[in-house]
């Protein structure tokens, strides 16, 4: 039997840790605090428009029957007489070359690999760091979705790869091997029904399978042309392909142009002669422009032409796209505004922990959003003299720290516990 005094002693006891925990709870609560990491961000000023492509473009005909395949990809550079394009007499016949043209590119990389039967192990490091460069540059065209690419560095991978074997004396040679492709080779091509029909190019250009009917219309000197209403007229009605016959077209020069309406109160301070930024689509590559002519029209718009000479598969299809001017960029560490606050110096910055406290970083802001903003990532001290060696400024706020962004009461050297 438990008594009184037991009784009373047990009691005391659970009621002081109870106000002990509540107690915890309630200061615990007190020096709460939200962190953030500090990581890098860009952010774009850009204005969006649509456009219209012009170029010198010829087209490619052809009236022949059969599967037609195109043996060179869009914006691919080609010469007088190059084959563009084959056809066949049926589906099994192009797939039969196909994988011809693979088992050649097969033997081609053995007889590679043997030219180094008989040398010594003195490449060795740089060939195991290709097979390693080969393999990542295979693995990241497999993930962007570029298969043809990824067939291309699966061929330099297994290339690499023969030449470790042959170099640690692993192999003699691979005559059997192409003994075996040559004779696959060999069935394939007894399978084929028919002949090929190859297709070339007449004149030297960058080749577009696309045709969409404004070939020769809208050429590259052709600026007095783009009016407006023939800029809304291909943008919003353009007209049905008529090409009868074409299967391709050729552009003679890598040097493109663009014309679109612009609200001239957006482009304000861009006039003819002025270099500018932009990007197409949702192409992440900057192209750098040159705007060649200004033209004044109605409702305060102007129609602007940019000139480019960088051609790619991108900038190739199609008559028309989206494009993004862009005005300003801006890269640094991403703040949220409510983390900013000011030292006793006046100096603005943010809290970030470091252990148990936290610390207060000094930033300088070189963008501001409504509700972050954009700091420089590397501050440097200043130095005296020519020779003297930059460094990172320590109390500015680096990648990666954890910035406070709410909390009460915070100080340079506030223990978070």
């Amino acid at each position: 039997m438990k008594s009184p005094w037991t009784t009373v002693v047990v009691a005391i006891v659970s009621l002081f840790i109870i106000l002990v925990a509540i107690g915890q709870l309630f200061f615990a609560r007190g020096t709460q605090i939200s962190t953030e990491v500090a990581y890098s961000y860009d952010h774009e000023v850009n204005i969006p428009f649509e456009g219209v492509y012009m170029r010198d473009e010829t087209l490619i005909y052809d009236s022949g029957t059969g599967v037609l395949s195109f043996e060179c990809e869009d914006g691919t550079k080609v010469g007088k007489s190059s084959v563009i394009a084959r056809r066949y007499k049926s589906e099994n016949d192009s797939a039969y070359l196909r994988e011809i043209e693979k088992l050649q590119k097969q033997i081609d990389v053995l007889d590679s690999a043997e030219k180094l039967v008989g040398t010594d192990n003195s490449q060795l490091e740089a060939i195991s760091a290709q097979i390693n460069e080969s393999h990542s540059d295979m693995v990241s065209a497999v993930l962007r979705g570029d298969y043809s690419d990824a067939a291309a560095k699966q061929n330099t991978l297994l290339e690499a790869m023969c030449k470790r074997e042959i170099t640690l004396e692993q192999s003699q040679g691979y005559a059997e091997k192409k003994l075996a492709l040559g004779a696959e080779m060999e069935r394939l091509q007894s399978l084929i029904s028919g002949n090929v029909y190859d297709i070339t190019a007449n004149s030297a250009g960058y080749f577009v399978s696309n045709v969409d009917g404004y070939e020769g219309e809208i050429s590259y000197s052709d600026i007095d042309k783009m009016t407006e209403d023939k800029i809304n007229e291909v943008i919003n009605s353009p007209k049905k392909v008529n090409s009868s016959g074409a299967v391709g077209k050729l552009i003679s020069d890598y040097h493109w142009r663009i014309a679109a309406v612009i609200d001239s109160e957006e482009l304000v301070g861009i006039g003819e002669g002025d270099d500018a930024e932009l990007r197409v689509g949702s192409d992440g590559k900057k192209l750098d422009v040159k705007v060649v002519s200004v033209t004044p029209c109605d409702d305060n718009k102007k129609i602007f032409i940019f000139e480019c000479d960088k051609l790619n598969s991108t900038v190739v299809m199609g008559r028309t796209a989206r494009f993004k001017l862009i005005i300003n960029s801006y890269g640094g560490l991403r703040v949220p505004r409510k983390a900013l606050r000011y030292n006793d110096n006046g100096e603005r910055g943010v809290f970030v922990e470091r252990g148990q406290t936290i610390v207060f970083k000094k930033v300088d802001v070189i963008y501001w959003a409504d509700d972050y903003v954009i700091c420089r990532q590397n501050v440097y001290k200043k130095t005296e003299g020519d020779d003297a060696e930059q460094q990172i400024d320590e109390d500015y706020l680096k990648l990666y720290d954890i910035i406070v962004t709410e909390g009460k009461d915070l100080h340079d050297g506030y223990f978070i516990g």
